[in-house]
């Protein structure tokens, strides 16, 4: 079952009624990215692209952009595709696991918000599509990492979102693969529950 969501600039597209919802978070990371990425024409990849929101986003209001998504779930692809064309934007979403992805093209700008929790925290959902889109069923911190710095250009910037509780892992991971922390970014959720979003770059 698929549930409508309006877009600020007068468009509909669907979410599926079972996986994640569409929450303060694509808001936050969306508006962080437009605030700090001001170039006009800019290649643009995001890991774990779910019903493609955020890319939509990006791409009507930068519409010089070029924009990929990937992700690992089939039909989550196929709806993401039929929303780009409901909303008339234009990024590309194609089925990739990014624990494998390594481009030809290295993007200027990587973004990512994906699943949160490490599988030994919390109850996993049942549901297939929910389950792989708050814990990390498919992929990992470190995995994130790593497909960022194969992917990412030389003078890029990746913008990634977690809870703030796991910025110790993500600042300590991202050494790790020779990536630097630049900027950090805090919202206090609709729970009360901080998020963060990390701008980094090569080390």
């Amino acid at each position: 079952m698929l549930i409508h969501v309006q877009l600020p600039f007068g468009k509909i597209i669907n979410q599926t009624k079972e996986g994640h919802s569409i929450t303060s978070d694509s808001t936050f990371l969306f508006e962080t990215i437009t605030e700090q990425i001001l170039e006009k024409e800019v290649t643009a990849l995001e890991l774990g692209s779910g019903n493609g929101i955020i890319s939509i986003m990006l791409s009507h209001y930068h519409p010089h952009w070029k924009i990929m998504g990937i992700e690992i779930q089939e039909h989550l692809v196929v709806l993401s595709r039929n929303n780009a064309i409901l909303s008339e934007a234009s990024p590309v979403f194609i089925e990739s696991d990014l624990r494998k992805l390594t481009t030809q093209q290295k993007y200027d700008l990587i973004i990512s918000n994906p699943p949160y929790f490490p599988i030994t925290e919390g109850k996993i959902s049942p549901i297939e599509e929910r389950a792989i889109s708050r814990h990390e069923v498919t992929c990992s911190m470190m995995d994130i990492l790593e497909c960022v710095k194969r992917n990412l250009a030389k003078n890029g910037k990746a913008f990634i979102l977690y809870p703030q509780n796991r910025e110790t892992d993500l600042v300590k991971f991202a050494k790790k693969v020779d990536l630097k922390v630049m900027k950090k970014f805090v919202l206090v959720s609709e729970k009360n529950k901080k998020k963060i979003i990390v701008e980094l770059v090569h080390a």
